[in-house]
């Protein structure tokens, strides 16, 4: 029997029709509520006793989202794409509204010292265990097709230790907007696809770092100059720029619309959806974008290997929703003073924008800024 079977069945015959929507954890919810939307427990923990009251994801009479019920499944009835998408399944409570009475206090300041040691702590272990292979097997080097699936597999594996600790921080300091509505869940509906992105963009962005820079003969650890921070930060800030060209142009132009507007269906995103997108989306933000930024940007090797897990983590970051002011390790601190720095909060409302814009950097507001496209902050307003 499947989940949604067994929900259904508990259901009265008046209301078995397709499990769609999620009125029993709406606010001030009535019986006016159409029948074809029957309720679904979109915030359910699977551990809940029975029984239990489903808890509250919003201030809306009806939660309109699209259903999530595949979490709910035992992992051995999980589809491959289901077992990877729950691979960053957040906590239940994430999704949960919170009470008008919770006083978080001021929204916190991540140390931009200790996320950088985070990011080049995490991104040195691969690097050094390639260094030490070479060290002691110094007639046995890396061909390509052994070292790419390796970094392939360093990259995952950084990215679901980056969405756990987000995800731990976002229950402790909480979310942003979590008094209207609690965080989306990945739809049903989008599994196939979100697992599809998730696994193309490790393959596409290791890739053409791969087939640009790699050298069997490469010294992981002493592959780097002086000047890498320097253009670490030029290549965040153009790759920005191209960003923004293209995904104001997405909102601006209605018959460019199309391009974008599936990443838009979530309003309250969390980490794993940073890829939801369409395949038009997925050529020009997974490949094409990073890929001209890297062409006019030297670097080698392990160097492109940091820049890429830089660029990973303010992309995890920047659709998280944890309230706190967490912007750009690299290029926050010298443009926040200048108005340009990117936090959390300012791609979250971009989401809540949906369409209309606004806040279309996603690792600076530079370019924002300059083209007057900047949105108004809420809760970190003034910092």
């Amino acid at each position: 029997m499947t989940v949604a079977t067994a929900l259904a069945s508990t259901l009265g015959p008046r209301d078995k029709l397709p499990l769609r929507r999620d009125s029993s954890s709406s606010v001030d919810s009535d019986d006016s509520s159409n029948a074809s939307e029957t309720p679904i427990s979109y915030a359910t923990d699977p551990n809940r006793p029975k029984g239990e009251p489903t808890p509250r994801t919003t201030k809306q009479k009806v939660d309109r989202r699209p259903p999530s019920t595949f979490y709910l499944k035992p992992r051995s009835e999980m589809t491959l794409a289901e077992k990877i998408c729950n691979l960053a399944t957040c906590p239940t409570s994430m999704h949960e509204l919170k009470d008008e009475s919770i006083d978080r206090g001021p929204v916190p300041r991540q140390p931009v010292l200790s996320e950088n040691w985070y990011i080049v702590k995490h991104a040195l272990v691969p690097l050094a265990i390639h260094q030490a292979s070479h060290y002691l097997l110094p007639n046995l080097k890396w061909p390509f097709w052994f070292a790419w699936p390796f970094y392939i597999a360093a990259l995952m594996h950084f990215a679901l230790g980056w969405v756990a600790r987000l995800n731990r921080m976002c229950v402790e300091l909480g979310t942003f907007d979590e008094k209207n509505i609690g965080r989306d869940r990945t739809p049903d509906k989008s599994v196939k696809h979100l697992a599809a992105g998730i696994t193309a963009y490790m393959i596409v962005r290791t890739g053409f770092t791969f087939y640009l820079h790699y050298s069997p003969d490469i010294s992981p650890l002493t592959d780097f100059t002086w000047t890498y921070p320097l253009r670490l930060a030029a290549w965040q800030v153009t790759l920005d720029y191209f960003f923004y060209c293209y995904h104001r142009a997405s909102h601006e132009v209605d018959t460019l619309w199309f391009i974008h507007m599936h990443h838009h269906t979530t309003k309250h995103p969390t980490a794993i959806l940073a890829i939801l997108a369409e395949e038009y989306q997925e050529v020009l933000e997974v490949f094409l974008i990073p890929l001209t930024a890297t062409l006019l940007i030297p670097m080698s090797f392990s160097e492109m290997w940091m820049t890429l897990c830089y660029t990973l983590y303010v992309e995890i970051l920047g659709h998280s929703g944890v309230r706190s002011f967490f912007g750009h390790p690299i290029l926050t601190a010298p443009l926040e003073p200048l108005g340009m720095g990117l936090i959390v909060e300012d791609h979250d409302l971009h989401h809540r924008f949906g369409k209309s814009g606004l806040n279309y950097g996603k690792q600076s507001r530079v370019w924002d800024r300059i083209f007057g496209t900047c949105g108004e902050r809420i809760e970190t307003y003034g910092m």
